[in-house]
């Protein structure tokens, strides 16, 4: 898969391409992305996906915002699927004020079919959308209609409140796989060492990050997955941090990995991260913690 930034570049001749963000390329953009693989090999055509590199909204209104896939994950992502191109738009506040008409000559120009979905907008203000695309005569447009999932709309916004309320086993249906954030490993305060619990401090950079709380997760280190439990929160009886850190313990492991990319996964929320009165007190729940993960890490 090429990937290739739509800085004035044409869109190879004779392609298909699903256009959207795909946040976490969960169920309903999986579906999206296999049509125009299907029909793209039916008719010959060079198959790609445009997306933007970051999401419009962190442009229009300056947010912090945070991503279930970030763009370079999003690319591992979709280079699992049979795709020749990847066009990434680098989205900014002249581009968002691209009317409709103004989006489709300076982007899609020779292109043969462009696949979305239902609800698909563009241009400023999102006055474009798939009946402004099915209006044009200078490609073919193909709509996926709306995926469902236990009475919910399969969408990022969905899976994104699951996420944030801690519901981290819901997801696996709809993503394909448990949500999880890669990043380096940065140094801590490393008093987990003191306590027999070391863990690696993950720098989560633009990663959204689920609810507060100590996780049963998954860690891979060099290609390797381990079992895991993960603490998120602010580490308030050893060492009370202003920022939200991500910590994972990684069980029967001991390599130096500062500065290392890990990736860890989230399989379930064990509770709530809590202040014990006594370090005694806290090893006794992380005792716990670890007793209850390896349980259920037993079935994974």
């Amino acid at each position: 898969m090429e990937i290739i930034k739509l800085n004035g570049v044409k869109i190879e001749k004779d392609s298909i391409c699903a256009i959207g963000f795909f946040d976490g390329v969960h169920s309903a953009h999986k579906q999206l992305i296999n049509k125009t693989i299907e029909i793209g090999n039916q008719m010959g055509l060079k198959k790609g996906v445009i997306t933007f590199d970051v999401h419009p909204k962190s442009v229009l209104f300056d947010l912090d915002y945070k991503y279930l896939t970030p763009l370079n994950k999003k690319i591992e992502v979709l280079k699992e699927f049979d795709l020749d191109y990847l066009y990434v738009i680098e989205f900014s506040k002249e581009k968002a004020s691209l009317s409709p008409e103004d989006f489709i000559n300076f982007y899609l120009g020779g292109i043969h079919t462009i696949v979305c979905g239902f609800d698909f907008k563009f241009g400023v203000r999102g006055s474009g959308n798939v009946e402004t695309l099915k209006a044009s005569h200078n490609f073919n447009t193909v709509v996926v209609k709306e995926v469902t999932f236990d009475g919910f709309k399969v969408g990022s916004t969905h899976i994104r409140d699951l996420i944030n309320s801690g519901q981290v086993e819901n997801v696996i249906d709809v993503l394909g796989d448990y949500y999880s954030i890669k990043g380096e490993v940065i140094h801590g305060a490393k008093k987990g060492r003191m306590i027999g619990y070391p863990t690696a401090n993950v720098d989560t950079t633009n990663y959204l990050i689920p609810k507060k709380g100590v996780y049963t997760t998954l860690t891979k280190v060099d290609g390797v997955w381990y079992k895991s439990m993960s603490s998120i929160g602010h580490n308030p009886t050893l060492n009370c941090m202003v920022n939200v850190s991500v910590e994972s313990h990684i069980f029967d492991f001991n390599q130096d990995i500062y500065g290392k990319t890990i990736e860890v996964k989230f399989v379930k929320r064990l509770r709530n991260e809590e202040k014990f009165a006594s370090i005694e007190d806290l090893v006794k729940k992380i005792d716990e913690d670890k007793v209850h993960s390896l349980e259920i890490l037993k079935n994974i």
